[in-house]
């Protein structure tokens, strides 16, 4: 998959510079003729901005922390499935979810039961640390690095019926 999307990032860059190419080439013909001087400053800001905005985009794509997480094999793999009203949790086979180690990726393999919820996960301290939805008859697939020990909760992020707030699931990071 990142193949993929190496070799789609290489061809979109190939057709930008093309574009470069051919506005100097356009704007330098329109100058040749005569025309008016606003293409004199096309012919050089817009290569400049094409090129600036590559160099951005070549900057911060290699470090966005998806890139690290998908890279990375899981410590842990956690079955989560939502009902109406509570959380499944399943370990490599095992009904009971032990604890989770600190700092390692955690992989969330997520599905539903019944209706679509939203499967968010919280720290000790109450911030948001990852979230996807919950679909019946798909599982998506979520990489979390839960970095502090303690209680993390599980909320439902999307209205799934009438005992909605009360979906609330729990995780032991040690």
């Amino acid at each position: 998959m990142l193949k993929i999307a190496g070799l789609v990032t290489l061809i979109l860059d190939i057709i930008l510079v093309l574009t470069t190419v051919f506005l100097m080439w356009s704007a330098r013909k329109a100058v040749e003729h005569g025309n008016k001087p606003v293409y004199k400053v096309r012919a050089y800001y817009a290569p400049a901005l094409i090129i600036a905005l590559i160099a951005i985009f070549a900057f911060t794509i290699t470090r966005m922390p998806y890139r690290a997480l998908a890279l990375t094999p899981p410590a842990a793999t956690v079955k989560v499935t939502g009902h109406m009203w509570y959380w499944q949790f399943e370990q490599e086979g095992q009904p009971a979810l032990g604890a989770l180690p600190k700092g390692e990726v955690i992989e969330f393999a997520v599905t539903a039961a019944d209706v679509n919820h939203g499967f968010g996960v919280f720290d000790p301290d109450g911030h948001i640390v990852g979230q996807t939805q919950a679909m019946p008859g798909y599982t998506n697939r979520v990489r979390m690095v839960l970095e502090k020990p303690g209680l993390y909760h599980v909320l439902c992020m999307e209205y799934c019926g009438l005992v909605h707030q009360a979906m609330i699931g729990f995780l032991t990071v040690e």
